[in-house]
C-alpha cells in the first residue's frame, strides 16, 4: 500500500512539472511574441511620422503651386511666356 502510494504521489508531482512547464513555455512564448508586437509598434510609428511630414510637405507645394502668382512665375522663367504688349528679353 505504501509503495503504490509513492507512486502516486510521483505521478502527481511530474504531472505539476509538466503543467508548470506548459505555463511557463506559454508565457515566455507570449512575452517573445509581445516584445515582438511593440518593436513593430515603435518602428511603425516612425514611419507613420515620416508620412505626415512628407503628406505636409507635398500639401504645401500643392498650394504653392495652385497659387496664381506663381504660376505665372512658372510660366515666364521657365515657358518663356509674357503678357500682352510685353516685349520678351532674352539674355
Amino acid at each position: 500500500m505504501a509503495a503504490r502510494r509513492k507512486y502516486r504521489i510521483r505521478w502527481i508531482r511530474v504531472l505539476v512539472l509538466l503543467t508548470a512547464a506548459y505555463f511557463i513555455f506559454l508565457a515566455v512564448g507570449q512575452q517573445f511574441e509581445l516584445y515582438t508586437i511593440q518593436r513593430e509598434t515603435y518602428s511603425l510609428r516612425g514611419r507613420i511620422a515620416e508620412l505626415e511630414q512628407s503628406n505636409k510637405t507635398l500639401t504645401d507645394e500643392k498650394a504653392k503651386l495652385s497659387s496664381p502668382a506663381y504660376v505665372e512665375k512658372i510660366a515666364r522663367e521657365e515657358l518663356g511666356l509674357v503678357k500682352p504688349g510685353e516685349v520678351p528679353y532674352i539674355p
